[in-house]
């Protein structure tokens, strides 16, 4: 392996990591400027987020019937 080719793999994966690591450092940054929380989303079988394990309960007195104005 000559000095050259040592030197531009060596440049390579020096930048790969260097990009990498400033990359991170400003989305950690922009996450933090807009106060942007990260979670874990419960899911269903079919991938579907689960919003919330209690069923919305429907109150049937509020309901009533249409009617068309004559």
């Amino acid at each position: 392996m000559s000095l050259k080719s040592f030197l531009c793999t060596l440049a390579i994966f020096c930048g790969g990591y260097a990009s990498s690591t400033i990359l991170d450092e400003i989305i950690d940054a922009g996450e933090k400027y807009f106060r942007v929380k990260t979670s874990t989303y419960k899911t269903d079988s079919n991938g579907y987020i689960i919003c919330s394990p209690d069923k919305p309960k429907i109150a049937n007195d509020a309901l009533r019937p249409l009617t068309v104005p004559e």
